[in-house]
């Protein structure tokens, strides 16, 4: 990695793993090009495929004032996954993220960072936009972060786990996320932690795959939007109303809308 510039804020970054091992390359790829000083703490949920061997093949390009390590999560619990690592993290600004985003550039990492701290943010997200190509991809995107927008202007906070930032203090006043919640634990987190402090969807893009629009396809956009007029007007949601298979895009889908990829 490059020489590390002391201006950009330092930060924890856990990634929850569950055979990730086409995916999670991409993310740590694009973190070698970031030159700030962060540790990268990957909390695998007995992986069945080579996730592990992935980061100890990375591991070397993070050097001086940045690390990778690999913890075990001993469960296949992402909100289990996200605290363990979160209990290891050294630094106050913790982001959480999935295996399948991608860090655009330094100066995105650079910006999001300082504009979280300088906020004095409680909990924050950026911008989703799909890696792959594709038109559709991009629209369907653009209405998740009009969605979002519409709960933010109703004092509703819905940032997804895929890429979370918060701090280690309001983390721990929280108590972290909720392993009894095995869906929309990121919702539960963000309107917490908003009662805590601001709260922002910051206007920087992070890259994400789009791999469960291909495999699941667009309607789960559109039946999710009762789900989200009820966040608004009660501000819960029910996990039973939510799919979202965690490391499950390796199979086939057979999902309860009936649809199998192309």
């Amino acid at each position: 990695m490059t020489a590390r510039s002391p201006d950009i804020p330092a930060a924890s970054i856990v990634i929850p793993t569950l055979n990730e091992e086409k995916y999670l390359p991409v993310l740590l790829h694009s973190l070698t090009r970031v030159s700030a000083p962060m540790e990268v703490i990957v909390v695998d949920g007995c992986s069945t495929d080579r996730t592990v061997q992935v980061v100890e093949r990375y591991k070397p390009l993070f050097t001086g004032d940045a690390s990778l390590t690999v913890l075990p999560g001993n469960a296949r619990n992402i909100s289990l996954q996200r605290n363990t690592g979160a209990a290891a993290a050294r630094h106050e600004l913790l982001i959480f993220c999935d295996a399948d985003v991608r860090v655009p550039s330094h100066d995105a990492y650079a910006k999001l960072t300082t504009l979280f701290v300088e906020g004095g943010l409680a909990v924050a997200a950026p911008v989703l936009v799909p890696i792959e190509p594709g038109l559709g991809f991009k629209l369907a995107y653009r209405i998740v972060y009009w969605l979002q927008r519409l709960v933010l202007w109703h004092g509703r906070p819905y940032f997804a786990g895929s890429f979370l930032m918060t701090t280690r203090q309001v983390f721990s006043r929280l108590g972290g996320f909720d392993p009894k919640i095995l869906l929309a634990e990121d919702v539960d987190y963000s309107l917490r932690a908003s009662k805590l402090g601001p709260y922002r969807l910051m206007n920087v893009t992070m890259g994400i795959s789009a791999r469960r629009l291909i495999k699941y396809g667009y309607w789960w956009i559109i039946e999710s939007l009762p789900t989200i007029v009820r966040y608004i007007r009660t501000g819960t949601i029910s996990p039973k109303d939510i799919h979202y298979p965690f490391g499950d895009y390796d199979k086939p889908a057979n999902d309860r809308f009936g649809r199998r990829p192309e």
